[in-house]
């Protein structure tokens, strides 16, 4: 308890003069101003966010995949067998499954982090970690997912993780995977929002009619139940949340507090910065939404976290899968920051 509310008093805001200095530099360049759009608002905000010069930037992207069983599974709300969160896992860190394909093509480092699956993997690996404090969540219709403990200590791993690997990197990004964790992830917004039940739950992993009929009444029963709508962050996790996105919420923490950009995408992610928001509202200042998911809720969630992605590229798998394209807009923004002449340097060389 004492990292987590020590990290969200830790956090500040971002430099202004830096960000008035990088847009002063950008407008300076040979092109009309504001002509690069996205790209140039990447480069504003990375230079309000480091704690030194632009150019002094790591370039090397980190990309987080938690991974964790939900009990909810129990009530028949996924297509999906629950052993598919140890099975994806496996293939991440294999190489095989999607964010690893598109990591390793994007020079990308991918970690996967164990942070709450029921059963553990076959073997060892080297970009595989294990930061858990239970074998997965309870089955919220029966009873609260967690303790409060096991969703202070489960943010708190995720703000250790950022600790850990804040002098390697200066940008993140978010993933996950877990069967059942859209379930989990549209309670909270559910709970958050008292939105219709409809607006906030999808279809997840190809939920058919009957399967998405009994998640959403799964959904609405327990969180009328719990009456989830009057809790705080902590206590909705507790009752109805899954321990990927307590995972989350830490990492989005840490990179606050550790003046790092983190990258959100799909609708898991966002519901997770979403909760971090809530606890601290500077941290929306930290966060880069990248990828709109075709997941219902998502511009719901979008609507409340107050952002707009700038990639549709129509999925819904998870994993972070959206995120990690935006790597190269990244560092191409930097690159417009440090390579891009002004008319007087162009003239000066070619005229």
């Amino acid at each position: 308890m004492k990292r987590f509310e020590e990290s969200l008093r830790e956090i500040s805001f971002l430099n202004k003069n830096s960000e008035r200095e990088c847009k002063d530099i950008l407008d300076k360049k040979m092109k009309p101003i504001g002509s690069l759009g996205v790209i140039e608002d990447i480069a504003e905000r990375l230079s309000g966010i480091l704690p030194y010069n632009l150019k002094n930037i790591k370039r090397k992207g980190c990309h987080i995949v938690a991974v964790a069983d939900n009990g909810i599974v129990e009530e028949k709300i996924s297509p999906c067998p629950e052993e598919y969160t140890r099975l994806v896992a496996e293939e991440m860190v294999n190489g095989f499954a999607p964010i690893s394909l598109f990591c390793k093509n994007l020079g990308v480092d991918l970690k996967v982090i164990d942070v709450g699956m029921k059963k553990g993997l076959s073997k060892k690996y080297s970009n595989f970690y294990i930061s858990k404090v239970v074998n997965g969540s309870k089955n919220f219709r029966k009873e609260p997912a967690l303790t409060v403990n096991q969703v202070i200590d489960t943010i708190e791993n995720g703000i250790f993780t950022i600790e850990e690997l804040e002098e390697e990197y200066d940008v993140f990004s978010t993933g996950e995977m877990g069967i059942g964790n859209t379930t989990t992830s549209s309670a909270i917004l559910y709970s958050l929002t008292r939105c219709s039940i409809d607006d906030a739950v999808g279809r997840g992993s190809g939920a058919n009619d009957e399967i998405l009929e009994n998640k959403k009444k799964v959904i609405f029963e327990s969180c009328i139940r719990y009456n989830t709508f009057q809790m705080n962050p902590i206590e909705i996790l507790r009752h109805v949340g899954g321990l990927d996105i307590a995972f989350m919420v830490g990492l989005y923490i840490g990179a606050a507090r550790y003046r790092k950009l983190i990258l959100v995408d799909g609708f898991i992610s966002v519901v997770a910065a979403l909760l971090a928001i809530k606890l601290n509202p500077i941290i929306k200042n930290y966060i880069l939404v990248t990828h709109l998911s075709e997941e219902p809720g998502m511009k719901l969630a979008l609507k409340e976290l107050g952002k707009e992605p700038f990639l549709n590229m129509k999925m819904r798998l998870g994993e972070g899968t959206g995120a990690v394209f935006a790597y190269p807009m990244i560092w191409g923004a930097v690159d417009i920051y440090e390579n891009m002449k002004t008319p007087k340097e162009v003239y000066d060389l070619f005229f």
